[in-house]
Parts: structure tokens; sequence; C-alpha cells
């Protein structure tokens, strides 16, 4: 950790949710075996997101959003472009310290390539699925794209990529955990702020409904990897206190406040 890190970690850690864009669903589409539950079905609106964590004068993203109009994979409708939304937040890219990937899905990395300046943080069997991919040329139709991984690889050649395979603490306060299931090698994030502690779980659990219900996603790379994954944030919550935020769930900016100003357009705050 670099000295201007290692001052940064004595303060607290806000954490603020961005979005960047939407789209609304039906439940029996994102639900796996949704039918199976017996239950009516539904629209749930689903936003794009990213989290911004600062801790006095450090920076750390969790995710970067993407270029929905460039890509357009399921309709999503663009809000506000991420490099505006990071000017709203008052965010340099180039002075960001660290990104951390939750994993490399387009929308969660598709805009890294900002990021010139940060460690990058990865799960390394997220890291080894799909660069095996990339180098097999087993990309087409799936959720990512050469020119996504391609700042994963700068960020490696420059030394500035970091890949977790276990539980680890990366920032005093922010601790990562792999888990598997929607993709192999996804990381949940858990920081620990002034009196709270949250559980961001990007794609780990989209909605509520996944956490209260353990719920898998339609998507998933193992199935009895997404349903342990579920169990083992659950457990996590109830072990450390936390207050778990799903990655998607438009119901979050019900639950929080708007941050202060102009940001108050994108951005909610969580802490």
């Amino acid at each position: 950790m670099s000295e201007d890190l290692s001052k940064a970690s004595h303060r607290p850690i806000s954490i603020w949710q961005v979005k960047y864009g939407e789209r609304v669903v039906r439940k029996s589409d994102v639900f796996f075996d949704y039918a199976s539950y017996g239950l009516p079905d539904g629209d749930l609106d689903m936003d794009y997101n990213f989290w911004v964590l600062r801790a006095g004068d450090a920076t750390i993203l969790v995710d970067t959003g993407y270029d929905i109009p460039a890509h357009d994979w399921l309709g999503e409708i663009s809000v506000t472009p991420p490099p505006r939304a990071l000017e709203l937040v008052d965010v340099d890219p180039l002075t960001v310290d660290m990104v951390i990937t939750s994993h490399f899905h387009y929308d969660h990395i598709g805009y890294l390539k900002l990021f010139t300046n940060a460690q990058v943080v990865s799960g390394r069997a997220e890291y080894d699925y799909w660069f095996g991919k990339w180098e097999a040329g087993q990309l087409e139709g799936e959720f990512t794209v050469e020119e996504h991984l391609v700042p994963v690889r700068i960020a490696q050649v420059e030394d500035r990529l970091r890949l977790i395979d276990a539980e680890t603490e990366i920032f005093p306060g922010i601790t990562v955990y792999p888990v598997g299931g929607h993709c192999p090698g996804e990381l949940v994030v858990r920081v620990e702020t002034a009196g709270s502690s949250f559980i961001l779980a990007s794609d780990a659990a989209h909605f509520y409904e996944q956490i209260e219900n353990e719920w898998p996603f339609f998507a998933f790379t193992d199935i009895q990897e997404m349903r342990d994954g579920l169990t083992f944030i659950n457990a996590l919550a109830a072990e450390t206190g936390s207050t778990v935020v799903p990655g998607h769930d438009g119901r979050t900016r019900q639950r929080f406040p708007a941050a202060p100003g102009a940001a108050g357009d994108v951005a909610i705050v969580l802490a």
C-alpha cells in the first residue's frame, strides 16, 4: 500500500452507489426456474450501477459501468453515461487509486480503460476463465468482449493487477470474498464504515428476492455454486451485522438518500 493510501486508511469510508443505466425485466425472465415457486409474475426495475468508496484522499471504485449505446446487449437504457456520472460525483478517473472488478461481464468492466493509474483487483478464477476463453477464441456470444479484457491485460503488464483467490482485506476496512455461480470468480465486497458494515453483492445477488429467498439468477456458470454463494452472503451478513446491497435492484434507491448537490441526479449514499 502506498504512503498516501496508508494515510487515507485511517479515515471513515463513504459508499456511494452510482446509477448509469436501467431496464424493466420480468421476474420469470431473471430468476431461474421461477415458475416452480408458484408465485405470480411481475416487473422489476433493474438498475445498472457502480460504487464509489472514499477514505480520506483515497478513491476506490467497485466496477466501472459500460458504454450502453455502443453495445446494447439486452435492451439497457442509458441514463447517464459513466464518464459523465463520474464528473457529477467528482471523480477523476486518472486519480482513482483502485478499481475492484466484481467480475468481467461487460456492464462491470466496460470502462476499466479510463482508470489507467489504478490498481486493479480481480478474482483469479475469473481471470483464468475469461482469458482462457479469449485465448481459445471462444468469446463469441459471451457477456464480455476482447475490448473490455484488454485493460485487464494492460494492468497486468504494468504490474497494477492483483488477483485474489481467497478472502482478502485489500484495504483497511475493505475485504473481498471470491464466490462462484454467476461467474467462476466473482468478488463480493464487504466495507466497514463508521458504525456499520455493508456487503456489495454485485451480481452474486442482483435483486433483494435472491437474498431473501436464495433464488438463483437465470445466468450462471454453475447453479450449485450460485446457490452456495447466496447462502454464503447471508451467513456473512449475519456474522458481521452487515447490510446486503444487491447489484441491480432499482428499489435500493428508495432505501437510501440521494447524494448532495448535482451528484444526487445519479448517486445515493449508502454510508
